[in-house]
Formats: C-alpha cells, sequence, structure tokens
C-alpha cells in the first residue's frame, strides 16, 4: 500500500509539471475531420436551466434541446410550481431531447434537504430534513430512510440526477454559504462520510444519481462563490476535507463529482478548482482515483463570469478534466444563449488546438455511461 501510494504522488507531481510545461506551448490546429466529428455531440457536455414552468409553447427550452442538444438541463424554483406541473414539464422536455437528439436527457435539481430543496413547501411538497439536522442526529438508518423518501419524489417528478449531497466538511461556523443555512452534516469529516454514505444509499434505492459536492472543498470559506471570487488558501484543511471523497470514491460511491469555484494557491497559483487541471485532473482523478464524470458548479457565477468570461471559462474548466458544464441560466442579459456562446467558443478551441481532442471525447463517454445509469 505504502508503495503504491508513493507511485501515485510521484505520477501526481509528474502530471502537475507536464500540465505547467504545456502551458508554455505552442498549439497545433486539430484535424479538421475530427473536430467535424465530434462538433454535433458538444451540447451533451452541457447542463443548463431555463425559464419558465412548460415546455410547450417555451422557445428557449426548445433551442436547448433540439438546437445546441444539450445533455441535460437543471430545474430551479421558477420552473416549479406543484407537483403535476413538474411532472408535466420533465416528461414533455424528455420526449423533445429523445426527438430532437436522440438521447435522454438528465434532469437535475438540488435536493438536498432543508433550505436547498427544489420540491419544497412552497410548491406543496412536504418538508425535508437539512444536511445540519440529519447530522445532528446522527443515525444513518434516519438519513437513509429520508433520501429514499427525497429520491421517491423526485423519481415521481421525472428527475433523475440529484446535485447532492454536500460533503462540504463545515468546521468553520462563520461560513455563509454552506454552514450557515444547514447545508453541511457537520464538522467531523467521519460523520459527514458516514451521513452522505447512507444518504446516496437512500437515493440509490429510489433509483436517481447523486453528486458529491463541492470539491475539494467549500466549508471552510469565509464568502460565497455566487456573489465572487473566493479565497480558501488560508483556511482549507485538505487532509480534513478530502476524506469524505477519498472513503466515498473508494467505496464506489460516487456517481459523480461537483467542482467548486475556490481558489487555494496550495493547489493551483492561477486558477480556481472548476478551471484548474491541478485540482481537477490531479488531485481528484490521480491522487483520488475518480474515474467518473465531474461537473462544474454554474459557470455564471460570480467567482467565474465576472473574473474569466463564460465562454473561456468553459474551454478551461473543460481542458481541466471536468466533463458537464452547467450553466444555471440560459438567457444573457443581452439575450442571447448562453449555451450559443459555450458552444462556439469550445468548437473555436477545438479548431485552434486549445482544447484537446481526446479530452472531449473522454467527456463525452463519461456522460455517455451516466446517462445509461439512469433507471428507466
Amino acid at each position: 500500500m505504502a508503495a503504491s501510494a508513493a507511485h501515485r504522488r510521484f505520477a501526481v507531481l509528474l502530471l502537475a509539471a507536464l500540465m505547467a510545461a504545456s502551458s508554455c506551448r505552442t498549439f497545433v490546429p486539430a484535424d479538421p475531420v475530427r473536430v467535424a466529428e465530434l462538433s454535433p455531440a458538444l451540447g451533451q457536455l452541457l447542463l443548463a436551466g431555463f425559464t419558465g414552468a412548460e415546455a410547450d409553447d417555451n422557445a428557449e427550452l426548445e433551442h436547448l434541446l433540439c438546437q445546441a442538444r444539450v445533455g441535460g438541463v437543471v430545474l430551479f424554483a421558477r420552473n416549479i410550481i406543484d407537483a403535476p406541473q413538474v411532472a408535466r414539464l420533465t416528461a414533455r422536455l424528455r420526449e423533445r431531447a429523445l426527438a430532437c437528439a436522440s438521447r435522454p436527457p438528465l434532469v437535475a435539481v438540488d435536493a438536498e434537504g432543508g433550505q436547498v430543496m427544489r420540491l419544497g413547501p412552497s410548491t406543496g411538497y412536504t418538508p425535508t430534513l437539512s444536511a445540519e439536522e440529519l447530522g445532528a442526529a446522527n443515525d444513518v438508518t434516519v438519513t437513509e430512510l429520508e433520501a429514499r423518501r427525497i429520491g421517491a419524489m423526485l423519481r415521481a417528478a421525472g428527475i433523475n440526477w440529484n446535485l447532492a449531497p454536500v460533503v462540504d466538511v463545515g468546521y468553520n461556523p462563520a461560513n455563509p454559504v454552506i454552514v450557515g443555512v444547514g447545508r453541511s452534516f457537520g464538522a467531523d469529516p467521519a460523520l459527514v462520510t458516514d451521513q452522505a454514505r447512507a444518504f446516496i444509499r437512500g437515493m440509490r434505492e429510489a433509483g436517481v444519481l447523486t453528486a458529491l459536492k463541492h470539491f475539494p472543498g467549500h466549508g471552510s470559506s469565509f464568502a460565497d462563490s455566487h456573489r465572487g471570487f473566493v479565497d480558501v488558501t488560508e483556511t482549507a484543511r485538505p487532509d480534513v476535507e478530502l476524506q469524505p471523497y477519498r472513503t466515498l470514491i473508494a467505496e464506489r460511491l460516487a456517481d459523480s463529482v461537483m467542482t467548486a469555484h475556490v481558489f487555494n494557491r496550495h493547489l493551483d497559483r492561477r486558477y480556481p478548482a472548476t478551471l484548474s487541471p491541478a485540482t481537477v485532473t490531479g488531485l481528484l482523478r490521480g491522487d483520488l482515483g475518480f474515474d467518473g464524470p465531474v461537473v462544474t458548479d454554474d459557470l455564471r457565477m460570480g467567482a467565474i463570469e465576472q473574473h474569466y468570461g463564460l465562454d473561456e471559462a468553459a474551454v478551461l474548466a473543460l481542458g481541466a478534466g471536468a466533463d458537464m458544464l452547467m450553466i444555471a441560466d440560459d438567457r444573457l442579459p443581452d439575450g442571447r444563449s448562453a449555451a450559443d456562446i459555450v458552444l462556439a467558443a469550445l468548437r473555436q478551441a477545438l479548431a485552434e488546438g486549445r482544447l484537446d481532442l481526446e479530452r472531449v471525447a473522454a467527456a463525452l463517454g463519461r456522460v455517455e455511461t451516466l446517462k445509461a445509469r439512469i433507471a428507466r
């Protein structure tokens, strides 16, 4: 075991060095035939949000499903009125996705429980326990049963991917975006791991995919990446925050992993985690051994869009090792489609050689594999 760990650490260091060296290379234009082959499928790398609560006569959703041909949609409060409506919406958008792209869509939502629960009491659903409440009870049977109940609600609503559980270790009581709203199971990484394991098992019993978030940890921050740049260099504790990921990945319980938009100069002196090859490819895939799909948090959050621009951020995130790019709101302030902007940027980066063809092909393969696991 010790020799294996040493070899892995050496490989990670070597990979990081190669990545640093590659930042200075001259890009060679890609084979246009290969680019043309991949181009029609690029929309599968997008997880997009839209406005409206119905699929019929919804030009924005029709564009996403039939022109951009996105791989999945993510629902927010603006899309949900009540149980019959959301079931109708998801059934119809699934029909359109199959008709236009010949692939079933991933239908995702944040259903963590407590305050972050899109299918909540305001839309007629029964209240749910938060991660904080479940962690305080510290009863894995209760957590599994609650997750199974939430999962049944999602399945009935036509939702197949829950962007949860949060495995951020909440050791900073002043954290506003995780701890402050009850999204962490607790400050003990072992408790977080146990609770997350039970939550995932409950979701799997209900036939719903999950996502561990927010990698490599958002529980230490004093700021909210929705609003702007978040630096955790002085507060991050990798020995604590990576424990849930390390264990759950080893146990094959990670259906997917969502990245955080946090900056830690000890991991990458230039980019936040979502855009960092050293963090996603080096740490998550190399050190922790995760070979499944990686989805970004929303690229339109202030921490990303304000500093990098949506188009460049999409190219950087995919190049860093992410497989699916989340755009929570497709409609830009000027009325354009964010998905169109991203797809144009990806095609240009591929053609110019700034984005590796094999990296994109691997991402498409992981999205396809995830979709193959959708419970019918």
